[in-house]
């Protein structure tokens, strides 16, 4: 190229003129504005009240909806706590075999005095398990089932077993639904078990 000839118009150049005739008709729209409008009205009280309403208003409900969503994301781990906590009240404690049928009844009336009706029935129930364990009726092991117990106890042909079936069934129903124990059912269970040991 000469040095007097060089390129006078570009793709670039003309991207780099419509930025700055747009820019330059932003510039032209706002200074007009500014004479044209009367903003007065923004310094009112009550517009800044009904906004400021407004925003509260947004933000409590934001607060809200993200309240509901964490409840949604922690529902399932609050559940199965909740599960956990239960199965510890409703289980018994695995060393079961190495209580005496006095440590039982002992342990019964404590949780009796103390107002813990199912713990209280459950210790019942473990001292009649006991008690067929020495009887040599029905052996006691930690795997049997309320079922598999109530079978066992059939094939004997035992006279008197309706206390048996009795604190089974109350066994079996307050482990595996959501029932209460009370004083009277307590009450019921302890005379089935003196039915059992006399």
């Amino acid at each position: 190229m000469s040095a007097g000839s060089f390129k006078q118009d570009s793709l670039g150049w003309r991207i780099d003129l419509i930025k700055q005739r747009f820019n330059e008709w932003v510039e032209f729209k706002t200074s007009q504005l500014d004479t044209t409008w009367d903003l007065g009205f923004l310094k009112s009280e009550l517009l800044w009240q009904i906004i400021k309403f407004c925003l509260w208003t947004i933000i409590a409900v934001l607060l809200v909806w993200l309240t509901w969503q964490l409840w949604l994301w922690l529902r399932p781990y609050w559940k199965r706590w909740q599960r956990k906590e239960r199965q510890i009240t409703t289980n018994p404690p695995l060393k079961t075999t190495q209580l005496s049928i006095t440590d039982w009844i002992e342990r019964s009336q404590t949780a009796r005095v103390d107002g813990n009706y199912r713990q209280a029935i459950f210790c019942l129930y473990q001292a009649m398990l006991q008690l067929l364990d020495e009887r040599r009726i029905v052996r006691h092991q930690l795997s049997r089932t309320d079922e598999e117990y109530r079978q066992s106890l059939l094939q004997k042909q035992i006279s008197s077993s309706q206390p048996y079936e009795f604190l089974l069934s109350i066994h079996q129903r307050l482990c595996f639904s959501r029932a209460e124990a009370d004083r009277s059912l307590f009450e019921q269970c302890q005379q089935a078990y003196q039915q059992i040991e006399s």
